[in-house]
């Protein structure tokens, strides 16, 4: 199984170098002709995300989109799959960073209370908890 990197999904989204867009999909299609799937990370979601956003003027309803879209794309495979869906589902309902909810989610699975924050807004989620001075 081969894992993909940010840039790779960022040429898929955006064809903005319709050269390598081909050069990607060809190699995805490489791997689903030979039965694998290719991993996609948190870390990955979070830097597509933000590159969306900040490079390319994504608005928030258009990144939710973009990732929707990714979670149905076969031949993709994401880590802690319950994780992600949870935290979409938040980022969805309650709008705000991306970031911030996919970090309360993973969190959450691995037992923790809350997120300790200094970031007010990071602390509207459920997930976290501010850090009062």
């Amino acid at each position: 199984m081969l894992a993909l990197d940010t840039n790779l999904l960022v040429r898929l989204i955006t064809n903005d170098d319709p050269v390598q867009a081909q050069r990607v999909q060809e190699a995805l299609d490489a791997e689903l002709t030979r039965g694998q799937e290719c991993m996609v990370a948190h870390i990955v979601l979070c830097e597509l995300v933000w590159v969306l956003g900040r490079l390319y003027g994504y608005t928030t309803q258009q990144c939710q989109h973009t990732i929707a879209s990714l979670l149905g794309f076969a031949g993709l495979r994401f880590e802690s799959l319950p994780t992600l869906l949870t935290a979409f589902k938040a980022w969805e309902k309650q709008g705000g960073d991306w970031a911030d909810h996919l970090i309360g989610a993973h969190m959450q699975a691995h037992g923790c209370e809350a997120v300790l924050t200094l970031d007010q807004r990071a602390s509207r989620a459920h997930t976290h908890r501010l850090l009062v001075s």
